[in-house]
C-alpha cells in the first residue's frame, strides 16, 4: 500500500520532524518514506491528510465502558465502594467482552493504536482485541488484601493469565504484570509480581499515590511511602509503569528518574474524582493514560493531552510542559513505557505501520501555524483513518474490525441497577 503525497508527516523520530508532501510505503511495516515512490499496488491519495503515529493509552480498565456516567460528583473512595464495586460484582465474561469492544471502538476513533490494561476476566479483553485488532498490554489485577492464604493462589491466577495470552502467539497482544497498589497487595505478593515480571521479561503496571489517603496507609502500615516500598521490594528492576503518581515527594521522583520508571499521567480522571494533580513536570519518564471511562468520562487522548499541559501550568506556570512533550507522552513515550519503542510509537522505515489519517481541511485544525499546538490545544480527537500493522481498522470514519451498531444494542441491553 503507499499512502501517497501526504500532505504533513508527524514522525516522532529523534529529530521530531514533520515532513511535507511524503510518500509512505508499508506493507505491515513501514517500508519506505520518501519522494515519488512507484509502486503498483494499493495507492491512497492523501494529499490532504495530517498522518501522525497510532497514539499509545498507558493506563486503562476498559470494560469500565460500561459504567460510563454511573457517578460523576463522588471522591475515590466513595466512588468505588458505593457505585463501583458493587456494579464489577455484577459483570460476567459476556458484559466484558461487550465493554471492551465498546472502548475499543471509542479509541479507535479518536486515535488511539495500543493501550496498557489492568482488570478482569483477561481472556476475553484479549478475544476482543483480537476482534479490534488493537495492540494492547493485558494483566488481570492482583490483590491478597494482606491475607496470605491468598497470595499464591493471586500470583498462579495471573501466571496462567500470562501464558495464556502467550499462547495466542498474537504479537499484538502481550501480556503484563498487575499488582493492584499498595492497599491491596502485602509486600510478598508485590515481590513474587516483580518476580513473575522477571521471569517473562513484562512490564510491571500497578497504581502508585493516587491519593493522600494511600500514602498515608502505606507509611503508617510499612513505615516508607509507596514508591520507596516498591523499589525495596524489587519492583523497580523491571519495566515500570505507575499509574497516577500524584502524590509523590522529591527522593520518589529522584528515584523513579535514575531508574527510568515510568508514570502514567491521568489528568483527567484525577481532575474529575478531586485526587490531585501529578508533578509530570519533575518526571522524566512520562507516558499518558485515561483510566476508566466510569471517572474519566472517555478514552479520547487527544482531550486527555490538552487537559494535561493544562494542569501542570495551574500547578507550576506557563513554562511548565508545552504541546510537544505531552504528544510524546502519547506517542514515542508510551512506547518506551511498554517496551515496544523498536516497533511503534514513530513514523520511521522499519516499525509497524500503526498510524493516524487525520482530515488536514478539519475546523479545529486550521489555520495552521503549528500542527503540533492545534493536534493539542484545538483539535476534537475525530480521526479519519487508522492503520494498525499496515491494516485499515478505521476507514472513512468507520469501524472495519466489527460493527459498532451490534455492540451499542448489546451493551445498552446489560442491567447493572
Amino acid at each position: 500500500m503507499l499512502l501517497k503525497n501526504c500532505r504533513f508527516i508527524v514522525t516522532q523520530n529523534e529529530k521530531r520532524e514533520i515532513l511535507e508532501n511524503r510518500d509512505i510505503l508499508i506493507e505491515d511495516k513501514i517500508l519506505e518514506i520518501g519522494n515519488n515512490i512507484s509502486k503498483k499496488d494499493e495507492v491512497i491519495d492523501c494529499s490532504n491528510k495530517i498522518v501522525i503515529p497510532g497514539l499509545i493509552n498507558c493506563h486503562t480498565h476498559i470494560p469500565m465502558n460500561l459504567f460510563r456516567g454511573v457517578s460523576d460528583d463522588k471522591n475515590l473512595q466513595r466512588w468505588l465502594k458505593e457505585e463501583i464495586w458493587p456494579r464489577e460484582a455484577k459483570l460476567n465474561e459476556e458484559m466484558v467482552y461487550y465493554g471492551s469492544l465498546l472502548a475499543m471502538g471509542e479509541m479507535l476513533l479518536t486515535g488511539t493504536t495500543c493501550f496498557n490494561d489492568m482488570y478482569f476476566f483477561t481472556e476475553n479483553i484479549a478475544k476482543a482485541a483480537k476482534k479490534a485488532k488493537m495492540r494492547c498490554f493485558l494483566g488481570c489485577a492482583m490483590f491478597d488484601f494482606f491475607d496470605s492464604d491468598k497470595t499464591d493462589a493471586e500470583i498462579e491466577k495471573e501466571e496462567k493469565e500470562i501464558n495464556k495470552i502467550l499462547s495466542l502467539k498474537n504479537e499484538k497482544i502481550k501480556p503484563s504484570v498487575t499488582p493492584h497498589s499498595s492497599e491491596t497487595c502485602s509486600d510478598e505478593l508485590l515481590v513474587k509480581s516483580s518476580k513473575l515480571a522477571e521471569k517473562y521479561n513484562l512490564p510491571i503496571h500497578i497504581h502508585l499515590s493516587e491519593t493522600e489517603k494511600e500514602v498515608n496507609e502505606c507509611i503508617k502500615q510499612r513505615g516508607k511511602r509507596p514508591l520507596s516500598l516498591f523499589e525495596d521490594l524489587g519492583l523497580l528492576k523491571n519495566r515500570f509503569v505507575g499509574a497516577h503518581g500524584i502524590y509523590l515527594n522529591e527522593a520518589e521522583i529522584e528515584i523513579l528518574n535514575k531508574k527510568k520508571g515510568f508514570i502514567a499521567y491521568n489528568p483527567c480522571s484525577n481532575a474529575k474524582l478531586a485526587s490531585g494533580i501529578c508533578s509530570a513536570k519533575e518526571l522524566k519518564y512520562l507516558c499518558i493514560g485515561t483510566d476508566s471511562v466510569a471517572s474519566n468520562n472517555n478514552l479520547n487522548l487527544f482531550e486527555e493531552m490538552k487537559f494535561g499541559v493544562l494542569l501542570q501550568r495551574i500547578k507550576y506556570n506557563v513554562d511548565a510542559m508545552n504541546a510537544e512533550r505531552i504528544f510524546d507522552s502519547a506517542t514515542i513515550n508510551g512506547a518506551r513505557a511498554l517496551g515496544i519503542e523498536k516497533v511503534v510509537g514513530s513514523i520511521e522505515s522499519g516499525k509497524e505501520a500503526d498510524l493516524v489519517l487525520i482530515d488536514k481541511d478539519n475546523i479545529f485544525l486550521n489555520p495552521n501555524y503549528n500542527i503540533i499546538s492545534n493536534l493539542i490545544y484545538s483539535f476534537n480527537g475525530v480521526v479519519s483513518d487508522v492503520l494498525i500493522g499496515g491494516e485499515f481498522v478505521v476507514r472513512n470514519r468507520k469501524i472495519l474490525s466489527f460493527e459498532l451498531e451490534k455492540i451499542l444494542k448489546k451493551v445498552n441491553s446489560f442491567n447493572f441497577s
